[in-house]
């Protein structure tokens, strides 16, 4: 989401986005096809045991479990996400962990730059480097680096409000 918002305390917000990992299979999907593999693998065990091959059951079950598990883990994932906000003189990036956990890194706007290097995309400033949105495809990198790139130039040449005192001095 991008766009100038209104923050509780009364600062502007400049640019905001909220950067989500892809999640293609709905609740309503994972439950359809749990289901599948269910009927499938009860089905086929069955047919398995009547041969006389009743080891063959307990595997189609140890395969619905491991199938089970691989898709909770995928959904477990993909509750994490990454805000990066441009507002006053600051760009902030809070990743938060599948967790809960969050991780808030602060730097000064005039000097960053929105990069991409060997297929990462990274937020430099003053010699340090943050890399955001790692679980973002190739185009997506593209779409926001273009994006935060135009909102700190913008910002550089006074097109987005800037703080009357911005520390952007190089002593700092």
């Amino acid at each position: 989401m991008t766009g100038t918002i209104e923050n509780p305390e009364g600062e502007n917000e400049s640019l905001r986005l909220s950067l989500h990992p892809n999640q293609s299979l709905s609740r309503s999907g994972f439950i359809a096809i749990m289901c599948l593999v269910c009927f499938v693998s009860f089905t086929y065990g069955l047919l398995f045991w009547r041969m006389g091959a009743w080891p063959i059951f307990g595997f189609f079950g140890l395969d619905v479990l491991l199938i089970y598990i691989a898709f909770r883990l995928s959904f477990r994932a993909a509750r994490r996400y990454e805000t990066i906000v441009l507002s006053g003189d600051m760009v902030t990036i809070t990743r938060v962990a599948p967790d809960g956990k969050a991780v808030v890194e602060t730097v000064q706007a005039y000097w960053s730059r929105a990069l991409i290097e060997r297929d990462k995309l990274w937020l430099f400033n003053r010699g340090h480097r943050f890399e955001i949105g790692n679980f973002l495809g190739e185009e997506e990198r593209e779409e926001v680096r273009d994006v935060l790139a135009a909102a700190l130039h913008d910002y550089r040449k006074g097109g987005i409000p800037q703080s009357p005192s911005p520390s952007t001095s190089i002593i700092s």
